[in-house]
């Protein structure tokens, strides 16, 4: 039974708003020795193409993280997944890992095949285990956790036997991100969200950006200094499904992000929250050319594109538009990973993310 329902969610929830950067081979988080990881579980999104996923028989939601060896023996993680909005709830999860590898470059998608399949879960349960007995330093892994049950709620893991050890002392990585909406200001209907974000081996130059996909950005340069503090004013009170990302220009692959929900309006004279609707982009996964359409009230709207650090790489601004709206688009020449498409319209804003393989 469990096959057959995720059919029908992923055709539900293809078009659902939501992000997280590790849903991405390409963005692998890597692990790190000593580091217990706590994570939103991913929601609302199909699994790219291209790997063996082995005894996995459908595939949604995915949260990938890589492994890399630096001294050898047994390494095993364990986790477990639940819902905390109650009490805590059991999530149905599964998980498949693949290696080794001698390196991370062209092992996505290409390298994850069955022959490299060292592991894999399709059971009903929430817990999370991934052996590796006899791990050798230089040695590379992936891992991918899947969250079948598509619910919201959190995904934990941490190593918790084996001598072997990561390379967290070698690699940039995020450990958390917090994002925290105030309420809505009855004023104009406008909100802020703060929190901090912890990171380990950060780059000595470039800068850290985090980016709001409802509205704002804040930018701190080298050295950075973990945690780092932020805040973004001035967001638009619209009940939305929001993230916050945060990132280093130095580094492209590491990068994080954090979903909340905005605060609905406050104010008597609120607008319309639905005046986009039917927003879609087909295919998701891409090879970076895709159709973008939805369906607008009439009202002056821009469109905006932009990676993972926030950094522009599309606009258009479209005066008084009404009815359906459907352009196809190619961000290909910007290369593989992760793009964050948003309509800004008079209403508030909408987001939904691209994957470019």
């Amino acid at each position: 039974m469990k096959k057959y329902i995720l059919i029908l969610f992923l055709s539900i929830q293809l078009n659902s708003l939501y992000i997280k950067a590790q849903d991405s081979c390409i963005t692998a988080l890597p692990f790190c020795t000593g580091t217990a990881y706590d994570y939103d579980a991913p929601t609302g999104f199909p699994a790219p193409g291209g790997p063996d996923y082995g005894c996995l028989g459908s595939v949604a939601n995915p949260f990938w993280f890589s492994i890399e060896v630096v001294v050898p023996g047994a390494i095993t993680i364990t986790g477990s997944a639940l819902d905390f909005a109650t009490v805590p709830t059991p999530i149905d999860v599964d998980f498949i890992y693949w290696g080794p590898f001698s390196t991370l470059s062209g092992a996505c998608y290409a390298m994850l095949d069955a022959a490299h399949i060292l592991g894999c879960d399709y059971s009903a349960s929430n817990l999370i285990n991934i052996s590796i007995p006899a791990a050798l330093p230089g040695e590379f892994y992936i891992a991918m956790i899947s969250n079948y049950a598509d619910e919201t709620g959190n995904i934990h893991y941490e190593q918790t036997a084996g001598s072997g050890t990561t390379a967290c002392g070698y690699s940039c990585s995020f450990v958390s991100l917090t994002a925290s909406p105030s309420v809505c200001d009855s004023a104009d209907n406008s909100y802020s969200v703060s929190g901090s974000v912890t990171f380990n081996n950060a780059p000595s130059t470039g800068t850290l950006t985090i980016f709001g996909s409802c509205g704002g950005s804040q930018t701190f340069n080298a050295p950075f200094t973990s945690p780092t503090v932020y805040t973004l004013s001035g967001l638009p009170s619209n009940a939305s499904s929001c993230f916050v990302a945060a990132g280093f220009s130095a580094d492209g692959t590491c990068s994080i992000n954090k979903i909340y929900t905005s605060p609905a309006v406050c104010n008597s004279n609120s607008i319309d929250e639905k005046a986009i609707t039917e927003f879609k982009l087909s295919p998701n996964p891409s090879n970076g050319i895709f159709d973008l359409s939805f369906a607008s009230v009439s009202q002056d709207i821009s469109i905006f594109i932009t990676d993972v650090l926030g950094r522009s790489i599309y606009q258009e601004t479209h005066r008084n538009i009404s009815g359906f709206y459907q352009k196809q688009l190619d961000i290909s020449a910007n290369g593989k990973g992760l793009y964050f498409v948003r309509i800004l319209a008079e209403n508030g804003s909408y987001t939904q993310k691209i994957i470019c393989n």
